[in-house]
């Protein structure tokens, strides 16, 4: 899936996936770490798992990379995560999802120690909290974003962040 030099990543395109495992999704993560914190651009990578729950990355062209975890704060009526899961992530050091900035389960790592410890507790999340086997089937999405320079990385992931409505849900 993320094959070559660490700088390089196969880009499949924002809602053009490519279906694997979660077991491969786990054995390439540090690789795909690496490559997002050595990448130049800014970049997105979105896993989707079966019950549309979701872990994602964003890098910022500047060597930081931010792990986040679904919340239930952007879902609309939706619950993603139970009460006794949200406290197991924050025994993990994830930071509280935040509204309209953060709305996610975040950590950013900005150093190598830090991405080792992003990988260990993607890793938790997606086998001990979301309890994904690693049989499981995941999609992910990888692609690049054009942050303007006019604005912050946080406001543009803000900005460009997809929220579930009730329309959604309803199937309209």
């Amino acid at each position: 899936m993320y094959r070559g030099c660490m700088e390089n990543i196969e880009l499949t395109g924002y809602q053009k996936g490519i279906t694997t495992t979660v077991e491969s999704l786990i054995a390439n993560l540090p690789e795909l770490l690496g490559a997002l914190s050595k990448s130049d651009k800014d970049i997105v990578t979105l896993a989707i798992f079966s019950d549309q729950r979701y872990v994602q990355f964003w890098s910022d062209g500047y060597g930081n990379v931010i792990g986040e975890v679904i919340s239930n704060l952007n879902i609309g009526d939706s619950i993603a995560l139970t009460p006794e899961a949200e406290e197991e992530i924050v025994g993990i050091g994830f930071s509280e999802p935040v509204e309209y900035l953060n709305p996610n389960w975040t950590y950013e790592a900005h150093d190598q120690k830090q991405l080792i410890r992003l990988f260990h507790m993607m890793t938790l999340v997606i086998t001990a909290v979301l309890k994904e086997e690693l049989h499981n089937s995941v999609e992910i999405q990888t692609w690049e974003v054009d942050v303007p320079k006019d604005q912050s990385r946080d406001e543009f992931r803000a900005a460009t962040r997809v929220y579930v409505e009730e329309s959604d849900q309803a199937g309209e």
